[in-house]
């Protein structure tokens, strides 16, 4: 292999605290390590198997993600939310997909003509994993992935690259929103909710394009996990209210 095809495939490669830091959050994902449980680097190392530098780093990555905190004599704790927290995540994370949706619809000239490829992708993925899987995780990823591919769809890079800016966050709020769905809604009903979104957001109206960003179920916990949840702001509540 020439010098210039071994250091390209090394650039390529994701590092050891970027593997980390993926680990480590998909163990926050799945709920083996709470909010505001202690991250200790010692135990993520035996888990791991790999040495503390990479973990240590790791913990940096999530640390600029918001999925984990630094504090003073208390070390590193995965984030707790509070109302406030989930107020602002859930109601940045719709006003981006409703950008994105209001973008699609103002730039593009046939809805029709729109590349539906990877969306059609994800959501496959996403029915497969919620039909034929049983893992949560996968089932978060999986959804993440098709909202990904949903809000790319305008084409507008800023507005996709917000949106991935906040995907630590979103997934913490899409894991605590599964656990509370899979109480009340079975699997393929799941799927058949995103299959809606997927046609109304293409149907070539806006407005029921935006009425299905907003009603979608991304809330579907809150109402219950906001009350639990320590200071928290009138502006959550009222939010929750307007939306039935």
């Amino acid at each position: 292999m020439a010098p210039s095809q071994a250091t390209d495939s090394l650039i390529d490669s994701p590092s050891l605290a970027e593997l980390a830091a993926v680990k480590i959050s998909e163990l926050v994902f799945r709920g083996e390590i709470g909010p505001d449980d202690r991250v200790v680097e010692e135990h993520l190392c035996s888990r791991l198997g790999v040495s503390r530098a990479p973990v240590r780093e790791g913990l940096r990555i999530l640390e600029g993600s918001g999925l984990v905190v630094r504090r003073p004599r208390a070390g590193v704790r995965v984030a707790s939310l509070s109302q406030n927290d989930v107020f602002e995540i859930l109601t940045f994370r719709e006003g981006l997909e409703q950008m994105a949706v209001t973008h699609l619809y103002r730039f593009t000239d046939d809805i029709a003509s729109v590349d539906t490829t990877e969306l059609d992708s994800a959501l496959e993925k996403l029915a497969d994993e919620f039909e034929n899987g049983d893992d949560e995780f996968g089932r978060i990823e999986a959804s993440y992935a098709f909202h990904t591919e949903l809000v790319r769809l305008c084409g507008n890079t800023r507005i996709v690259a917000s949106y991935r800016q906040i995907t630590m966050q979103v997934k913490l709020c899409m894991s605590l929103n599964l656990r509370r769905l899979n109480t009340v809604e079975s699997p393929s009903e799941n799927v058949a909710r995103h299959r809606e979104l997927r046609g109304a957001v293409l149907s070539g109206d806006v407005n029921s394009a935006l009425e299905a960003i907003s009603g979608h179920g991304h809330d579907t916990f809150a109402r219950e996990f906001l009350d639990t949840l320590p200071g928290g702001t009138a502006r959550s509540a009222q939010w929750l209210d307007t939306r039935g």
